[in-house]
């Protein structure tokens, strides 16, 4: 059967009104404006044989309802199965609370509705359909994004501990540089498609209480004044669990903050993209395959004392006094006492979640290129791990797909490191052992599709 390409893109507007709150900090906002749109931008890829769709969301999150929702909507009106579907968040800060998040509760109200736009945007990807070619490239970018955890002289680990601050050592670790890229185009020359995958948190706007897609929206619409209004262009973040934009080292100085930092990591990245389409092989014919598998993670443990400090804590906030932790989750640094009373209640909403909870890994491939789907905010260091699993020409990870569960940190720390992405919270659910078993699942699947 033929494997010759054909590819549709589309988008569908997803942005929440005026009044919701939203998500990404310690307390909610409420917004009060809109900066920019949100989208669902979508991307289908057929052959004679399979059909695959990619949606990435201007959202914060895509819990795992809306992505069942969607996948369901999908294969009624699409007949694409949900295995072939892989839809993620960007991460955007300034957006919708879709699942009860760090410090804020689910907006059921916009969650209801949004996966019905979600499987709009495949739909309308689907109906444009054409013969089409596909190219793949990766270049390297390590002067935009930096280690945000860092050693301190008093040996904690610190998420964010200012720039130039006396007291650091060094950064945990190393960034990922790569960039991975793909581009489609229909037969005739005309844009269908840019991706890019890249390990960069969000970079934040002027104003936090207006709705934007971040850095994200930026390039999309910077590709499509770049290469033409028909492309769809979309970054699916990859593993940047503890990367950001700021060089605690001080070495690099931005000149800007808000939308024209994110405007500059933006052209940075459509800059590499630009360039690496001049070199690109186009193919017109091209595998595909997908696999999707439920793996089983242990939430982390909430003690009987840890609830009784909680309760304790509410209580008597701001007044509970306390130098260490105060939970037996908390490894070295100490939760700061401003926000005692947000993880006191983190920890209760946690403890009614069950010991063991379930999570959608998904690996697909397009041709020699790997796709792994994770659900959570990955740490760095098990991106390139999977990385080396998967070996892909080129390898693309995308974190905040098909679910939600937090932070995946690594088991070194949550044993010895401790810091922010590991304190037990909606946005930080999976205990020791969460790692090896995300990358023991992407080994499986990697044997279904060998």
């Amino acid at each position: 059967m033929s494997l010759k390409l054909s590819a549709g893109s589309a988008t569908a507007n997803i942005t929440p009104p005026l009044g919701t709150a939203i998500p990404g900090g310690f307390r909610p906002r409420y917004a009060t404006g809109i900066d920019d749109e949100l989208l669902a931008r979508s991307l289908v890829l057929q052959n004679g044989i399979t059909t695959l769709a990619f949606v990435t969301c201007d959202l914060i999150v895509v819990s795992e309802k809306i992505s069942e929702h969607a996948k369901r909507r999908i294969s009624e009106r699409c007949e694409i199965p949900p295995e072939n579907v892989m839809i993620n968040a960007t991460h955007t800060h300034t957006g919708v609370a879709t699942s009860d998040l760090l410090g804020v509760d689910e907006d059921h109200s916009y969650t209801d509705g949004v996966s019905l736009k979600i499987a709009d945007s495949v739909e309308l990807a689907l109906r444009r359909l054409r013969p089409a070619k596909i190219g793949f490239a990766v270049a390297i970018e390590d002067r935009i994004s930096f280690y945000r955890r860092w050693f301190l002289k008093n040996g904690n680990v610190v998420m964010n501990p200012g720039v130039e601050n006396p007291d650091l050592v060094r950064p945990v670790s190393e960034i990922d540089p790569e960039l991975s890229m793909i581009y489609v185009q229909a037969n005739d020359g005309t844009p269908i498609s840019a991706v890019a995958n890249f390990s960069l948190h969000y970079v934040g706007t002027d104003n936090g209480s207006t709705i934007s897609a971040d850095y994200f929206g930026h390039f999309s619409r910077l590709m499509k004044r770049y290469i033409g209004e028909t492309c769809v262009a979309m970054i699916w973040n990859a593993a940047s669990g503890q990367i950001n934009n700021i060089d605690f080292s001080g070495q690099t100085k931005w000149q800007d903050r808000g939308h024209q930092q994110a405007i500059r990591m933006a052209n940075v990245l459509a800059g590499h993209f630009i360039t690496e389409m001049q070199f690109m092989t186009l193919r017109s014919e091209i595998e595909l395959t997908s696999a999707i598998e439920t793996m089983t993670i242990p939430r982390k443990s909430i003690t009987e004392k840890d609830l009784a400090t909680a309760t304790e804590i509410l209580g008597a906030s701001p007044n509970f006094n306390y130098e260490n932790g105060p939970f037996s989750w908390v490894v070295g640094q100490p939760i700061p006492k401003n926000l005692v009373d947000v993880y006191a209640h983190e920890c209760q909403r946690l403890a009614k979640l069950p010991d063991q909870l379930s999570a959608k890994v998904q690996l697909l491939r397009i041709g020699e290129a790997m796709i792994s789907a994770l659900p959570g905010e990955i740490f760095v260091e098990i991106g390139k791990s999977i990385k080396t699993i998967t070996k892909g020409e080129p390898n693309f990870v995308v974190s905040l797909a098909n679910g939600y569960i937090g932070y995946i940190c690594t088991d070194d720390a949550l044993s010895n490191q401790g810091g922010y992405e590991t304190w037990a919270a909606m946005s930080s659910i999976g205990g020791i052992g969460t790692a090896p078993m995300l990358e023991k699942t992407i080994e499986h699947l990697l044997s279904k599709l060998s």
